[in-house]
């Protein structure tokens, strides 16, 4: 999995990313701490499956696409800022 902002195209790094897997689901949770940066990009997450050297023979009909993208609502960041103090 690979999570990046679309305007930046920054990667963001495993430090911010939390990843729990069992046998049959892996799950994958990004935090990040909202900035004026962050305005107007949205967030991507892409869930990938490296093809295997020589092609499977199976019977299966549950293969997992290889690719799966999903991507966050455009996001609204206001910040505001207070000359009171």
């Amino acid at each position: 999995m690979r999570w990046f902002n679309t305007v930046t195209r920054h990667n963001y790094s495993d430090d911010v990313i939390s990843m729990t897997t069992s046998d049959t689901t892996v799950t994958s949770q990004l935090s990040v701490a909202a900035s004026a940066g962050l305005h107007g990009s949205k967030i991507v997450c892409v869930t990938y499956f490296t093809h295997p050297s020589t092609p499977l023979t199976t019977s299966a009909t549950n293969i997992p696409s290889y690719t799966y993208n999903w991507t966050s609502l455009t996001l609204d960041v206001r910040c505001k800022y207070n000359n009171d103090t």
